[in-house]
């Protein structure tokens, strides 16, 4: 059964793994991962979604002692109430975007490679 998709969540490696073809530094690549998980949000907010970033949490490490499971944690309860997930090139290798995916899977939260391929199923689900 098909629902109805307003908050998506933003699945996407963060941490450097050398997959990426565009750079060679670590430091780089993690930039380049947050980049991409903004853009993609910012694209999900331009076609009128509500998106969750999980590339934004850095800003919690900076501001408190926080520890990456407790962000994990909190990533994970996100999820829980999203309605769809996008997923990012590059994540093959990425422990916690596999458990993202295995999450939705659980829940049937729909997963999607791209905005456009979310528009597409929302058109059908306003033809039915």
């Amino acid at each position: 059964m098909k629902k109805y998709i307003e908050r998506v969540y933003v699945a996407g490696p963060m941490t450097p793994r050398g997959e990426r073809k565009d750079c060679e530094n670590p430091a780089i690549e993690y930039l380049y991962n947050i980049r991409d998980m903004i853009r993609a949000g910012a694209q999900l907010v331009l076609n009128g979604y509500t998106p969750y970033t999980p590339g934004l949490d850095y800003h919690y490490f900076l501001a408190e002692d926080i520890t990456e499971e407790q962000i994990k944690d909190v990533s994970m309860n996100w999820l829980k109430v999203c309605d769809a997930v996008l997923v990012l090139p590059y994540f093959e290798s990425s422990k916690g975007v596999h458990a993202e995916l295995e999450k939705a899977k659980e829940l049937g939260i729909p997963v999607f490679e791209s905005v456009s391929d979310i528009n597409e199923y929302m058109i059908g689900e306003k033809e039915n």
